[in-house]
């Protein structure tokens, strides 16, 4: 199975995702880790995109340690006064068990950890946003659950420890371990609408599913599927819809007048493509899970970050 690689902003939905931002005029950063391929994507957006009022800006982002996207957090606070959206969909393709520099498995760090400490250090902005006349500010989480059980008891079981070591380096064992990544994000996302509702906020907070697309990520996992992986990357490679309808239901999320126009209908939800609010597995909806996974994520990040 491969090593870490992780997808950024500069190619896949995040691309595509960035370019359609840009052609409606808006002010997109991309979050990137490299600079030289965030200017790449910039020069070819441009180039497909001749005529927008919007501008493309590089931030330098990094989601794979707590500290690190604190710091990219921290760097676009001092380059900005607004922020209207936020979309998170970091990903990372990560076949074999391993632990960044915080001592947290790599998926649960770029998913989950990375982005809420990301999120929370720029929540602040996005509440003194949501109270300007005529604001529009959402926050939105890309995910795909996990069918396996969770628990999220203690920290070790967030971060490192949740599967027998027999089962850390298969393809099993890596699917199980993306999908609680992402599970964990989902429940913080719902807690933290569940927040900002009961402080009056009218941000609204929803994660997607952007579907089956024939990104690299998705054909790299599809291809490491045991004994039929290369015939079930032949036929993804057809199946799966493309990057730029994939990025569809993430613009739904982020600018469709109807989200803002009947926010209590949104917020919170789930979405299917596109713009189909679909009730998540039933973990998912787990309240009391969510709180846990909240409470357990919030120590992981103050205390992995000095905050």
């Amino acid at each position: 199975m491969s090593s870490t690689q992780e997808f950024e902003l500069s190619r896949g939905i995040g691309f595509q995702t960035a370019k359609q931002l840009y052609e409606l005029g808006a002010t997109v950063y991309l979050g990137c880790r490299d600079e030289t391929k965030a200017l790449d994507a910039i020069n070819r957006i441009r180039a497909d995109v001749t005529e927008s009022d919007g501008q493309l800006k590089w931030l330098h982002a990094d989601m794979s340690s707590i500290k690190k996207a604190r710091e990219s957090a921290e760097a676009f606070l001092k380059m900005e006064n607004q922020l209207d959206i936020l979309i998170n969909n970091a990903a990372i393709a990560n076949m074999t068990f391993s632990l960044n520099e915080d001592g947290v498995e790599h998926n649960m760090a770029v998913h989950h950890l990375g982005p809420s400490a990301f999120t929370l250090a720029v929540l602040d902005l996005m509440r003194q946003t949501s109270t300007k006349p005529g604001s529009d500010v959402n926050s939105n989480a890309h995910t795909m659950l996990t069918r396996y059980s969770v628990t999220f008891d203690d920290e070790a079981d967030l971060i490192s420890k949740p599967f027998p070591p027999t089962d850390y380096d298969t393809w099993s064992g890596w699917l199980a371990r993306y999908g609680r990544s992402k599970l964990a994000n989902l429940l913080f996302v719902n807690e933290l609408q569940r927040r900002l509702e009961a402080e009056g906020s009218n941000i609204i907070v929803l994660s997607l599913h952007p579907g089956a697309v024939r990104t690299d990520s998705a054909l790299q996992s599809v291809a490491a599927m045991p004994i039929a992986g290369p015939v079930a990357r032949f036929i993804a490679s057809f199946m799966f819809m493309d990057e730029a309808t994939g990025a569809l239901n993430t613009i739904f999320a982020a600018t469709n007048p109807a989200v803002r126009a009947d926010p209590e209908k949104y917020k919170g939800k789930y979405l299917e493509p596109v713009g189909k609010i679909t009730p998540p597995a039933q973990l998912a909806q787990d309240q009391e899970l969510a709180k846990r996974v909240w409470d357990l994520s919030e120590k992981v990040i103050q205390a992995r970050s000095g905050v």
